[in-house]
């Protein structure tokens, strides 16, 4: 037998005949040969090859249902590796089917299946299809045809005809249109590329035709759906317990140089190879590289230079056919043992010899990691175990695969719990979708809703809620309803038709989706709604909960207290006396006389809105006379659900007086002149910190520098000198100041040092004192006021707390210099830093980490790993202005300062370890050593996994020797004092003096 090729155009057919001057057949011929159809026979085992696989007699059967009673496009999850092709070949003959269509994503994948069809592979050799079955006439489509009577030669000529998707995207309408009257079935392999526009509109133009998607992986990166009902899937994990796949080893290893990194990873790559060959495995490296410029650099500088006595070679777009073909030759029959690419090799890629996978570029996508690392995985008799080396230092990805990447991670777990994870959700919504008639609902799962953080709470005293209630409300053909009775939470989903205002044409509307949710606690007897329809709380309400009672009025506002240093951004009005007005709203500067009228009898409150913090960190808060409370967070739906419990307690709580709560709200004014108080600290905008530090640079003539690098200090230690400020690292040094214009009470910002300052944030760049006039960076006081360009924010009624004995330390600094702060390079032993790190070392630390320098976290950090969380501590140093202790609060200005703007930390403890990774790194690559004192880079990476599933807690210590723990003065109990609240009030944090 022999393949007979025959161009047409510049496309041709491909039949296997018996020889090249056998008759040649019609399409109709072989077509009538299948009515013999195929033999279902089974395998005996995993590795006897003496049938079919279990996932293809499973997905053969669930297609064959399918097609004999629906027409909704299907989908057949197979992991890579279980026979996907065979299956899709093993259909078409079983089906009988007229026409087939089989869309692939590339080239090479255009070729492989091209001659599994032709051929029939093993499947005639298995027994599976019988002798008197003839082998389909496969067209393939390389060009677009030149006409489209062309077009059509090919079509009649051809059982099959296989097109990739891009040349799809290429052909004319008309072209389009012609392919999909023409065939019967269409087959997409590869199936979760068809959301692409393109894609989806060519799928639709097959109408109700059957059509088919093949895939392991049923899930984008990009969130979209693939809409396709999953009729088989067979899991990963059952792939690896049946042993279609062979175990994985992970060999990570640990390199923060960029320039090391990728000859480290083909070292490692090549160690792997010797020892598979020297134990009789005929294994070939695959080197992965995202970029054609990175290939060609790791073929040329790296594996052709050190590793050529195994004939690397390097295969990618921008090589010709021949190149690539002499290529692959040379690594299937054993030639080469190192095939360098780009992406070409993650889908079709069909050379079992791939067993090492040298990856110097990560796939960010869980699905193609899935596909990529499945081929590697599958098993093939005398080919052993598959290896992958990855260089897990430079931490960049996010999601399911981060997990992936870690140093003890266990591959053949991970991936067929990810991977069944990711699928299980896919196959739960689908479920979900279908339980619903009358329209679509399949890109809607309980796990995507993310509602804001709003609701009205109703007391009941009943002791059953009447849930069904809600169809008195809705339209139940019109809403999805989900409900959990053991947690009490109802959800709805509403279709809403409206009108619209340009046409009177009843059958054009606009589509609306209302979102309900009813959560009832039968504890505290309250019951919570959320909806995105802002009339329907009350009425819902009460065809649920009979005796149902809005909680309202000035029981609202008892959720603002427990919140501090409360500022409000809005006050709305309700005047008592009739008049011409009778609601005024108050916002930014305006919310002092706002907030002044709320108290006055002739008012009443209508609604409020405000941000501070809860001692867990930020939060915003608003509420309604009417019932309303709500805040800016979009989360979960039990993070809803935890909100509410949480404004719960304090709108039960009678002891709550809202009179109170608002005589210790913040209150900006504007000033025309510095405060006469001494700062003790100035930190970049809120905002900056948490949103925008890890994306600015400080642009200078002389350098670029990254913004959580440079320091911003304070330059200003007393009552009446200018606010000034500096931004400083190891290279540079910028002195600001902040002004005031009494003639206008406005202020502005001016740079004392000549260099031009600018500072870019993503593409735009502008003079950082324009951005400081938009943005102005935060003087705290020690009196905890805070001055905002010329806004000004002092506390009312709150006391600083005069810091207790129990949390001053007295160390002995003998032989240290107590005026020397920093260690340095080469950790001076008589230093304040170096004296701290020794007695930490004594502790039970995990971790010891020496952050000094400019954009430090801390001077010290410290890590322990508990059973149920992770401890931190930050530990501040500062030298003392005297060389014997005393009573100077000047010593501890600074350091507090530095205590009070590290707490933004707490906020996200992975960002933490990031930016102490991030640190090390950069420390590393200027040669200047390790800042780890105790643990290493594998442990801290450790416990940022553990942070994933498990809390932690933060205590700050101010080291300073220049105090005498005898002497702390009144105004030293101050600032410290103000510190050790202003931690509390935040984050609920532990404060500490470590002092002479």
């Amino acid at each position: 037998m022999e393949l007979y090729k025959e161009a047409i155009g510049k496309n041709f057919i491909i039949q296997h005949v018996e020889n090249s001057s056998s008759t040649q057949l019609s399409s109709s011929q072989v077509l009538e040969s299948w009515k013999n159809g195929i033999n279902f026979i089974q395998e005996s085992s995993s590795m006897s090859f003496d049938g079919l696989r279990k996932p293809q007699i499973g997905a053969l059967f669930a297609l064959l249902s399918h097609w004999t009673t629906g027409e909704e496009t299907s989908t057949i999850v197979m992991p890579t590796g279980t026979g996907k092709t065979e299956t899709m070949v093993c259909a078409v003959v079983a089906q009988r089917c007229e026409k087939a269509l089989i869309i692939v994503p590339s080239d090479l994948l255009r070729s492989q299946i091209g001659d599994k069809f032709a051929t029939l592979g093993i499947l005639r050799e298995l027994g599976v299809v019988p002798d008197s079955v003839l082998s389909p006439i496969v067209g393939v489509l390389k060009k677009s045809p030149a006409s489209l009577e062309e077009l059509n030669a090919l079509i009649e000529r051809a059982n099959v005809v296989i097109i990739t998707m891009s040349l799809i995207n290429r052909l004319s309408e008309g072209f389009k249109s012609k392919i999909a009257d023409s065939f019967s079935h269409l087959f997409i392999d590869e199936g979760h590329h068809v959301e692409a526009g393109t894609w989806k509109s060519f799928k639709l133009k097959f109408g109700r035709k059957p059509i088919v998607q093949f895939t392991a992986t049923p899930y984008r990166n990009d969130g979209k759906k693939i809409d396709g009902k999953i009729i088989f899937n067979y899991p990963l994990s059952k792939a690896q317990e049946e042993e279609y796949f062979r175990p994985i080893n992970f060999i990570p290893i640990y390199e923060f140089d960029d320039e090391k990194s990728d000859r480290s990873i083909a070292q490692k790559a090549i160690e792997r190879l010797q020892l598979d060959l020297q134990n009789g495995y005929n294994h070939v490296v695959l080197v992965r590289s995202s970029r054609k410029s990175k290939a060609e650099r790791l073929y040329n500088e790296i594996y052709k230079k050190y590793y050529s006595d195994y004939n690397p070679v390097l295969v990618y777009s921008g090589i010709t056919k021949s190149e690539k073909e002499r290529a692959i030759a040379n690594i299937k029959n054993g030639i080469s043992k190192i095939l360098v690419c780009v992406d070409m090799f993650g889908e079709g890629v069909d050379i079992p010899q791939l067993k090492i996978a040298a990856i110097h570029d990560r796939y960010k996508s869980l699905a193609i990691t899935v596909q990529f690392i499945g081929r590697f995985a599958r098993a093939q008799t005398g080919l052993g175990e598959a290896s992958v080396i990855a260089n897990i230092a430079n931490d960049d990805i996010d999601g399911a695969i981060k997990d992936l990447y870690r140093e003890d991670a266990d591959w053949n777990k991970l991936l067929k719990t990810i991977s069944g994870d990711a699928i299980g959700k896919e196959i739960s919504l689908q479920d979900l979708s279908r339980g619903f008639s009358g329209f679509s609902m399949k890109d809607i799962g309980i796990e995507q809703l993310r509602p804001k953080m709003s609701m009205v709470a109703f007391t009941t005293l009943l002791t059953s809620w009447n849930v069904e209630g809600w169809k008195n409300v809705f339209d139940e053909n019109k809403c999805i309803f989900k409900v959990n009775e053991e947690e009490k939470i109802a959800i709805i989903i509403e279709k809403v038709d409206g009108k619209i205002e340009w046409s009177k044409v009843k059958e054009i509307s606009n589509v609306n989706w209302e979102l309900h949710l009813i959560y009832w606690n039968r504890e505290t007897r309250v019951a919570f709604i959320n909806s995105t329809n802002k009339s329907i709380h009350r009425k819902l309400s009460e065809n649920i909960f009979s005796d149902a009672k809005v909680i309202s009025g000035e029981q609202t506002f008892r959720c603002l207290h427990g919140i501090n240093r409360l500022m409000l951004a809005t006050v709305g009005l309700n005047s008592k006396i009739d008049g011409p007005i009778r609601y005024k709203m108050f916002a930014g500067i305006d919310v002092a006389t706002g907030i002044s009228e709320a108290q006055k009898e002739n008012n009443e409150k209508s609604n409020l809105f405000g941000v501070g913090f809860d001692g867990n960190g930020p939060v915003s808060i608003g509420c309604s006379y009417k019932g309303r409370i709500w805040s800016r967070w979009i989360e979960s739906l039990d993070f809803w659900r935890n909100w509410c419990n949480g404004i719960a307690i304090k709108l039960l709580d009678d002891e709550i007086k809202v009179t109170d709560v608002l005589k210790g709200v913040l209150v900006p004014e504007i000033i025309a002149q510095r405060p006469n108080l001494i700062p003790c600290t100035v930190e970049w905008p809120i905002d900056f910190q948490i949103n925008i530090e890890d994306k600015a640079t400080i642009v200078l003539p002389l350098g670029e520098y990254s913004a959580n690098e440079v320091d911003i200090l304070l330059d200003t230690f007393d009552e009446t000198s200018p606010l000034r400020f500096v931004l400083v690292n190891d290279s540079f040094r910028a002195t600001f100041e902040l002004r005031f214009n009494e003639t206008n009470n406005s202020a502005y910002y001016i740079c004392l040092d000549k260099p031009s300052i600018d500072i870019k944030i993503g593409r735009s760049q502008q003079k950082i004192v324009d951005y400081f006039q938009q943005n102005g960076p935060l003087f705290r006081f020690v009196d905890q006021s805070v001055l905002e360009s010329n806004y000004y924010t002092k506390l009312k009624h709150k006391d600083y707390i005069k810091i207790d004995e129990g949390s001053i330390i007295t160390w002995d600094w003998k032989d240290v210099d107590i005026t020397k702060e920093s260690q340095g390079k080469n950790k001076e032993k008589n230093s304040i830093q170096y004296k701290t790190i020794s007695v930490l070392s004594d502790r039970d630390y995990d971790i010891i980490f020496d952050d000094d320098n400019p954009g430090e976290i801390a001077d010290i950090i410290t890590l322990k790993s508990r059973s149920d969380k992770i401890e931190f501590e930050f530990y501040h140093c500062k030298f003392s202005s005297k060389v014997t202790p005393g009573s100077r609060v000047d010593d501890l200005y600074v350091v507090c300062g530095q205590a009070q703007k590290s707490i933004i930390w707490k906020q996200n403890g992975v960002a933490l370890i990031d930016r102490m990774i991030s640190r090390e790194r950069s420390r590393i690559t200027k040669g200047d050593g390790t800042r780890f004192q105790k643990g290493d880079i594998r442990k801290l990476n450790e416990i940022k996994n553990r942070l994933k599933m498990f809390p932690f807690s933060l205590e700050i210590s101010v080291v300073q020797p220049g105090v005498d723990s005898k002497a702390i003065s009144d105004q030293m109990h101050q600032v410290l004092g103000s510190t050790k609240s202003y931690l509390l009030d935040t984050y609920g944090l532990k404060f500490q003096l470590i002092c002479s």
